[in-house]
């Protein structure tokens, strides 16, 4: 069973694609002529096996020379976690403009206006979808050897958590300096997310200029939220960034699920 030229030459250009490479991107990565990468993909020529190796490891793809079948050094099953991680994004998201909405009350009001049991419940909802999202980027980190976002996730978990009990705290206790945590937790988030996104911009080369520019507002809604005075700016670029962190968790999952160049085969 062999795989036919045509059929190889578009799996190495979806390949490319979920990866978020351009032509010129990848022959970077692997050192061959960007001609010899457009008739590849045209079906032009047929490849020697080692430089369906170099192109494939370019690729993060293990390649197996056994009847011209290569297969995904990175499980699909992965992919599962990914997938998690973009629907609790998703639901986090959601849950993050009710919070928003009942702080702002709280802020007016007063906690007498908001039920206690509603209050609790969207704490706790947001922190478990927090830490799903969370998931799925240590999900990355683990299948793509990436140190910093996965210290990154659980630092972001964690200090999330932490912000999200104290809100509790400060909710049924009214004896508590209401400013000193605030304070307190935008200091926090200043010093966490910088280093999430550190590990997103690592990801520049696999998933192109969403990496990269996903990292840099990361950075700077850390640096805004250190700066305290800055918080609330910092908030409306964090829903930016929370957005793109789910486009990011999307092409990881297409990635995952991207099916072997060797997958279809003729006899």
């Amino acid at each position: 069973m062999k795989t036919t030229q045509p059929q190889l030459g578009q799996k190495i250009l979806e390949l490319r694609k979920a990866n978020g490479l351009t032509q010129e991107e990848l022959v970077e990565r692997c050192n061959i002529n960007v001609r010899t990468i457009q008739r590849i993909e045209a079906g032009e020529v047929t490849p020697r096996p080692h430089t369906i190796r170099v192109i494939l490891e370019a690729l993060n793809y293990e390649f197996r020379q056994n009847d011209s079948e290569a297969s995904p050094s990175l499980d699909p099953r992965i992919a599962a976690w990914f997938l998690r991680g973009l629907i609790a994004g998703g639901i986090y998201l959601i849950l993050a403009f009710v919070e928003a909405y009942l702080e702002f009350q709280l802020i007016s009001d007063g906690s007498a206006t908001i039920s206690p049991l509603l209050y609790t419940l969207i704490k706790v909802g947001v922190a478990v979808s927090f830490l799903g999202y969370m998931g799925g980027f240590f999900a990355m980190g683990n299948a793509f050897r990436n140190s910093w976002i996965k210290l990154g996730s659980i630092l972001l978990a964690a200090g999330t958590v932490l912000c999200l009990s104290s809100d509790l705290l400060m909710f049924f206790n009214d004896y508590i300096s209401r400013e000193g945590i605030l304070v307190s937790q935008s200091i926090l988030a200043g010093v966490l997310y910088p280093v999430f996104g550190v590990g997103l911009i690592a990801y520049q080369k696999r998933f192109g200029n969403l990496a990269l520019v996903t990292g840099i507002l990361t950075i700077l809604t850390g640096l805004a939220f250190l700066s305290v005075v800055l918080a609330l700016p910092g908030l409306v670029l964090l829903t930016v960034v929370e957005v793109l962190g789910l486009v990011l968790l999307y092409r990881a999952y297409e990635y995952g699920v991207s099916k072997p160049v060797g997958s279809t085969v003729a006899d």
